[in-house]
């Protein structure tokens, strides 16, 4: 099996095969004074305010301080194994991010050490020796002055690869992020040493991928400017005919408002002939019947015309009789004498009476015939009303049923043109709102235009090589690196 890096380590520094005892000696003198030894580095800690400002309060040093203990305890109680290795890893890493400098880390570890060495030469009543104080004095400053050594080692090591790093980023990749910066998509780092090589190579990719990226995007911004241009255009037209459309329709409305308010009028007219119509209709049905009755009337005073006149001709024959009768008498009164003188006065005064009545009814005869005459032109006259009545009558019917219809027609024209002004009104309203809309296209694609020329010459400061690298996708790029 391969070497772990702590195998490596352990390998290196002899301790694949430590000595059992030698860690038990180390741990109980670890359970006597480790607490007093990371108290007083602690102490010291606080103390100085570059070292201090690492933590933010009292509960976080004590925390760090416990872990540790607890580290330190369980390196000498479990063996130098994994754990340990990944707990060493995650306490560099911690250092390494909130920027706490090696050598503060390795001099914690000489003034731990010195607590510890000092327990371990010349543990309890043996400190009080002196040439045991003095071994541990010369073990303390051995591993202090090592642990320097090792701190100044690694302080030239780090600053030599600082140097590096510094030479790296400032000459090559500070002046290639400085191109970039001014807009040159085509630079490219080359000569980075072996372990920056990745870094090379991911910054070539992404200065590929970008250059594809802004080809494909100045293209876009192109076609986006022609296409806003177009829209523009179109909005604009669409705009002026929609305004256009909008002003015509509303004056139709306006006209179709006033027709049909007109036909509602004429309705109402319409309505009020047919009232007035039906009231003369039954007016003049009313006027037939009245005719219908002086007819009747007329005919009745002529059948009695015509019975006086027999009534008069039986007077005129009484009367002439009479006459007749008198002049007889008048005739026997002169045979007889002296005797019939009374008679001839009789007859003198019959026969006057009968001439009286004669000539009285034959008065009569005149006035009957003449009122005959009068009442025949009363019903020739009656009789004609009645038919102009009838007429009028039937007239009256007929245009009765056509302002009915007239009427019934004007209901349905005014409920239809109602129906069409509230049509009418609300497309009036959409065209309104679509020439609303069609104002704020033109503005939002004027916007676009001046949008898209923004951009355009935002990416004009962008320096590709050329059209065809426009079309490389990141695939593209990594393909053509791995090659």
């Amino acid at each position: 099996m391969p070497d772990t890096p702590l195998q490596t380590r352990l390998d290196f520094y002899g301790l694949a095969k430590a000595d059992t005892d030698s860690f038990d000696g180390v741990r109980q003198a670890l359970a006597r004074r480790l607490d007093t030894a990371l108290a007083a580095f602690y102490d010291t800690i606080s103390a100085r305010p570059e070292l201090a400002r690492f933590f933010d309060s009292n509960q976080q040093m004590n925390r760090a301080k416990s872990l540790e203990g607890e580290h330190w305890q369980a390196v000498f109680r479990d063996g130098v194994d994994q754990r340990f290795y990944e707990r060493a890893l995650r306490i560099g890493n911690v250092h390494a991010r909130i920027g706490l400098e090696p050598h503060w880390y390795v001099g914690a570890y000489a003034m731990v050490l010195e607590h510890l060495v000092m327990e371990i030469v010349a543990p309890g009543w043996q400190r009080y020796l002196p040439w045991k104080r003095a071994q541990a004095r010369q073990a303390v400053v051995l591993i202090k002055i090592a642990l320097l050594d090792i701190d100044i080692a690694l302080s030239g090591y780090f600053r030599d690869m600082k140097e590096k790093t510094r030479a790296i980023v400032g000459d090559g990749l500070g002046s290639a992020l400085e191109k970039l910066a001014q807009g040159d998509l085509t630079v490219a780092l080359t000569g980075f040493p072996a372990e920056y090589r990745k870094v090379a190579d991911d910054f070539n990719a992404a200065t590929v991928s970008l250059n594809g990226t802004i080809g494909e995007v100045v293209a876009g911004v192109h076609a986006i400017t022609t296409g806003s241009s177009e829209i523009r255009s179109a909005s604009d037209d669409l705009a002026r005919r929609t305004e256009e459309q909008a002003a015509s329709l509303e004056e139709t409305a306006a006209a179709v408002a006033q027709t049909n308010a007109r036909v509602q009028q004429t309705a109402e007219i319409a309505g009020k002939a047919r009232t007035t119509i039906q009231a003369a209709t039954a007016m003049a049905d009313d006027g037939s019947a009245i005719v219908a009755k002086a007819v009747s009337a007329m005919d009745m005073i002529e059948k009695s015309s015509s019975r006086i006149n027999n009534i008069i001709s039986v007077i005129d024959s009484i009367a002439f009789q009479t006459n007749l009768l008198a002049l007889n008498a008048g005739v026997e009164a002169a045979r007889a004498g002296e005797t019939g003188k009374g008679f001839a006065v009789v007859a003198s005064e019959v026969r006057a009476l009968a001439q009286r009545c004669a000539e009285a009814a034959d008065e009569v005869k005149a006035l009957i015939t003449a009122s005959s005459q009068h009442v025949a032109d009363g019903v020739d006259l009656v009789s004609r009303s009645g038919e102009a009545f009838a007429a009028i009558t039937r007239g009256v019917a007929d245009l009765s049923h056509a302002i009915d219809a007239i009427a019934d027609s004007t209901d349905v024209q005014a409920e239809s043109l109602g129906q069409i002004n509230s049509a009418v009104g609300d497309l009036d309203r959409s065209t309104q709102q679509n020439a609303a809309m069609a104002e704020q296209c033109t503005a939002a694609a004027a916007s676009l235009a001046r949008e898209a020329e923004r951009l355009r010459a935002g990416f004009a400061a962008f320096r590709t090589d050329g059209a065809g690298d426009a079309g490389l996708s990141t695939l593209d790029v990594r393909r053509s690196l791995a090659a």
